[in-house]
């Protein structure tokens, strides 16, 4: 059965993902290989954390990558924080009928927390994405990167992780340039009468 990269973990921010990268960059934690089977997607439950390779155009054919990743949960619309977006399981309340009177509970609702950045790999540049699973009551008992101290102590190397929601500044080069043939046709702007009259005035007086 494939395990789930993180357990019992909570990801506070983008830096805590970028370790949780990392990590798995270095071997320390793994990474989905493929999708879920029905019985993984059923073991999915609050401090869950996945992280997979999105197969791309140039993904080999035998190589780690998934197309889309799939858990068999109805989501609401996702909301943008901080980079991350969130999503809310919309479930119908489960009702538990008892012999002597009714008794309603209900189930909290799950939420999905994503984030995706472009990993520098040895097989080149690659989309990662990291899924967290949590809900409301039980957030503050999962525990946070600082509590791990094989994660704690981890020196994320600067621009090895760039979010994928960033655009990019386009670079600065010659291909920016309006080409020199274009600048070499355009007629010359015309001057205002007083700005030719001085001119005229100034070229008259050195000749």
């Amino acid at each position: 059965m494939q395990r789930p990269t993180c357990k019992g973990l909570r990801v506070r921010s983008p830096a805590d993902a970028h370790i949780i990268f990392h990590a798995v960059s270095l071997g320390l934690l793994p990474i989905v290989s493929r999708r879920l089977d029905a019985e993984e997607r059923r073991a999915i439950t609050t401090g869950c954390v996945f992280v997979w390779e999105e197969r791309g155009p140039n993904t080999e054919a035998t190589g780690l990558g998934i197309e889309r990743w799939t858990d068999s949960i109805r989501w609401g619309p996702s909301r943008v924080r901080d980079e991350f977006l969130f999503y809310h399981e919309k479930q119908q309340a489960e009702v538990e009928m008892g012999s002597d009177s009714d008794a309603a509970f209900y189930k909290e609702k799950l939420i999905k927390q994503t984030y995706s950045v472009f990993a520098d790999t040895p097989k080149g540049r690659r989309k990662w994405h990291l899924i967290a699973y949590f809900t409301h009551g039980t957030l503050p008992s999962l525990r946070t990167i600082h509590d791990i101290p094989e994660l704690a102590s981890l020196h994320v190397p600067f621009g090895k992780y760039m979010s994928a929601r960033s655009k990019p500044r386009p670079p600065r080069d010659a291909q920016g340039l309006v080409p020199l043939s274009y600048l070499e046709n355009i007629p010359p702007i015309r001057r205002h009468p007083l700005d030719e009259k001085a001119l005229m005035s100034f070229t008259l007086t050195f000749r």
